[in-house]
């Protein structure tokens, strides 16, 4: 019933607040790809990722929650709302994507979706519809332990340096080059492409209180 609650929760904040825009930057943690590493029409689920997670990042709360329907649940692609409770106005930020899990060698991956359409806007949608209406996918790479979820966004210095040298087509941080080249790249580079790490640790519902006893 928590669960229920705080997924609840989280997909009204993030439909009220979509709509007023989110800063520039926000869209921009991951590398971005216009190619995902895997095919999205044949996506599967992690579902060891559904839930909700908290982080303490720099002394900020961060709260994840990764959903496997809802919105897209006629997809294998999965919802991921994170909640930036701060004390600077607006007091919180909500970052609300849609995307599908993937692999590259040993690693696993996130491939969040920037959309030409608003997530609201996408209840029902076929995941052929989800990948018709993407403009560029950002790449996170993640392990999981149990309970603890470790997050790695992309070193962006490090990702234009390599657009810029040749090792990867592209332009400023998005790559542009064939999914062969991005997967290769992923692999040699990783070490040094995903070094941002935030660790996520799930919430897990309390035990149920006992009943009250009856008085004699």
């Amino acid at each position: 019933m928590l669960r229920e609650r705080t997924i609840l929760f989280l997909i009204v904040i993030a439909s009220l607040v979509l709509g007023a825009g989110l800063p520039a930057r926000a869209a921009d943690f991951g590398a971005g790809t216009k190619l995902p590493p895997s095919d999205p029409l044949k996506a599967t689920i992690d579902q060891g990722t559904a839930g909700a997670w908290y982080a303490n990042f720099k002394g900020k709360p961060y709260y994840l929650h990764a959903g496997t329907g809802n919105i897209v649940g006629k997809s294998n692609w999965m919802e991921l709302v994170l909640v930036n409770q701060g004390k600077e106005k607006p007091s919180f930020y909500v970052y609300h994507r849609v995307g599908f899990t993937c692999t590259v060698g040993d690693s696993s991956f996130f491939a969040l979706a920037s959309m030409s359409k608003q997530v609201s806007q996408l209840r029902g949608a076929k995941t052929e519809d989800l990948a018709a209406a993407v403009d560029k996918y950002e790449i996170f790479k993640y392990k999981l332990d149990k309970d603890i979820m470790d997050v790695w966004a992309v070193n962006q210095k490090f990702l234009r340096e390599a657009i810029q040298t040749g090792k990867i087509k592209g332009n400023a941080a998005t790559i542009d080059d064939t999914t062969e080249n991005l997967i290769n790249f992923m692999k040699e580079s990783e070490a040094k492409l995903f070094t941002r790490r935030i660790r996520y640790i799930r919430v897990t519902e309390p035990k149920a209180l006992p009943p009250p006893e009856k008085k004699k």
